[in-house]
C-alpha cells in the first residue's frame, strides 16, 4: 500500500572514498552522494586544486570557490597529509571498510604515494577502484603518464573539429565537456561494478581515459566519414552536419539555434520565414539568416514552435538560472556554500529524493572527527595524537595554475 514516506535513495549504505580534484572525478563523487552514497573526499592539507580558483565567496573567516562549490556538495570532507606515515595509515584504514575507491591522480602520483591502483587491487580484492586519467593506466603506449585535460581529449577526439563557426574554423565548445563525460562514464561503470560487488562479493578496477570518454559524442560522425562520398567526409562547419541550415544563427538581440535535419522541417522553416516557395529550391538555404537576423530570439521562438521546427535561443549563464523551464522541472536546485550563502546549480536528473542537508559544500576537514569517530572508532585522545604526528597536516599556501597538469 502507497505511503508517504520517502523511499531511500538507491546508493545508501555504500561507502566511497574519493581523492579527486579538479571536474571529472569530483563530479562523480556528487552524483554518488546525490544518490545516496556515503563520500568521504579526501584532501590535501591546503585543499584540491579547484578550491583555490576564482571567482570565490569570502565569509565568516572561509572561503569557497565557485569550481569547488559546483562540484563538491553531499560530501564528508577530512584534509590527510598522504605523505606522512599516519595520514596515509588513516587512508588504508578508511578502505578496509569501503565499496568504492575513485581518483583521478595519475597513475604514477598514486604510485609515489604507494596506492598504486594493481596494489590496492591486490590488497583490497573487494574494493570498486576507478581510476580517470587522461589517456589511461594501462594499454596507452607513448601517451602514458603524459597531461591531459578535456579539451586535449575533445581536439584527439575529433569533437573539436566537428564544432566550427561559419567560416569553417574549428572552435573549442567553452566548457570542459570531457571532464562530465569521464565523470558521468565512471559513475555509471561504479554502479554496474556495485552489482556484481553485491552479488558475487569481488570488486574490479576500472581504468578510464578522458579520451575513451569522449569519443562516443563523435560516433554518429565516425560513422558517416566512412560511408559518405568523399566529398561529404571532409570536415565541414557544423552548420551543414545534420544539414542545411543547421546551427547557430545571429538574431537581433543575441543568437539561436535552428535545427533543420529533415526536408519537412526546411518546408516548415519556409513557411514559417514567409517565403514558401522556398521550400522547393535549396539555393536559397542562405536566406535563413538574413530572416533571423530581423528579429529577436523570442520572435524566433515563437514563429518557429508554431511550424513545429526544432529551435531555441541561445541563453547566458545568467538566463540559464532563471529560466522558466529550467525551474519548473526542477533541473536547478539551491546548494549552501558551507560559509553562509547559496549557488544555483543543476540538480541530479535522475530525480531521487534528496536527504536533508545533502546539497552542502563542505568546508575543508569539516568532517574529520566525525570521519575518525564514527568509521574508525578512534577517540578525542586518538585524533590529538595524530594532529601531533603531522596526519593531517599543516595547511599551506595555496598550489600555483601551473601544477595542475601533474595531478590529472
Amino acid at each position: 500500500m502507497p505511503t508517504n514516506k520517502p523511499a531511500p535513495l538507491p546508493l545508501e549504505g555504500v561507502k566511497v572514498i574519493e581523492l579527486t580534484h579538479l571536474i571529472a572525478g569530483p563530479y562523480c563523487g556528487q552524483l554518488l552522494a546525490e544518490e545516496g552514497a556515503q563520500v568521504i573526499k579526501v584532501e590535501p592539507p591546503n585543499g584540491e586544486l579547484s578550491r583555490h580558483r576564482e571567482p570565490m565567496r569570502h565569509a565568516e573567516g572561509h572561503s569557497v570557490s565557485a569550481h569547488y562549490g559546483s562540484l563538491n556538495r553531499g560530501k564528508q570532507n577530512i584534509a590527510l597529509d598522504l605523505k606522512n606515515a599516519e595520514g596515509m595509515a588513516i587512508l588504508h584504514q578508511l578502505f578496509e571498510t569501503a565499496d568504492v575507491f575513485v581518483t583521478n591522480m595519475r597513475a604514477s602520483a598514486l604510485e609515489r604515494l604507494g596506492i598504486h591502483p594493481t596494489a590496492l587491487r591486490e590488497r583490497f580484492p573487494r574494493l570498486v577502484i576507478v581510476i580517470i586519467s587522461g589517456f589511461g593506466m594501462d594499454d596507452s603506449g607513448e601517451f602514458a603518464d603524459r597531461a591531459g585535460l578535456a579539451m586535449v581529449a575533445e581536439a584527439m577526439t575529433g569533437a573539436t573539429g566537428l564544432t566550427r563557426d561559419h567560416a569553417g574554423n574549428p572552435v573549442w565548445c567553452g566548457f570542459a565537456l570531457g571532464d562530465i563525460l569521464a565523470g558521468m562514464t565512471a559513475h555509471s561503470s561504479i554502479v554496474l561494478a556495485l552489482r556484481n560487488q553485491e552479488r558475487h562479493g569481488i570488486g574490479r578496477l576500472i581504468d578510464l581515459s578522458l579520451v575513451e570518454c569522449t569519443l562516443p559524442m563523435v560516433c554518429v560522425a565516425l560513422a558517416r566519414v566512412q560511408l559518405a562520398d568523399q566529398a561529404l567526409s571532409e570536415f565541414a562547419g557544423s552548420n551543414d552536419f545534420h544539414g542545411v541550415p543547421y546551427g547557430a544563427f545571429p538574431a537581433s538581440d543575441g543568437y539561436v539555434n535552428i535545427g533543420v535535419n529533415r526536408d519537412d522541417f526546411w518546408r516548415r522553416l519556409c513557411v514559417a520565414m514567409g517565403r514558401p516557395e522556398l521550400g522547393s529550391d535549396t539555393r536559397y538555404a542562405t536566406y535563413t539568416e538574413a530572416f533571423t537576423r530581423a528579429h529577436t530570439r523570442a520572435e524566433i521562438t515563437a514563429m518557429l514552435n508554431v511550424a513545429d521546427v526544432p529551435v531555441a535561443g541561445i541563453q547566458t549563464m545568467n538566463e540559464v538560472i532563471t529560466d522558466d523551464y529550467m525551474l519548473k522541472r526542477g533541473a536547478l536546485c539551491t546548494v549552501d556554500d558551507g560559509i553562509g550563502g547559496t549557488m544555483t546549480l543543476p540538480a541530479d536528473p535522475a530525480r531521487f529524493d534528496k536527504r536533508p542537508g545533502l546539497a552542502k559544500v563542505p568546508r575543508l576537514g569539516e568532517h574529520r572527527d566525525t570521519v575518525l569517530t564514527t568509521e574508525l572508532g578512534l577517540r578525542p585522545q586518538d585524533i590529538a595524537r595524530l594532529e601531533q604526528a603531522g596526519a593531517f597536516g599543516n595547511a599551506r599556501s595555496a598550489p600555483v595554475a601551473r601544477s595542475d597538469a601533474a595531478f590529472i
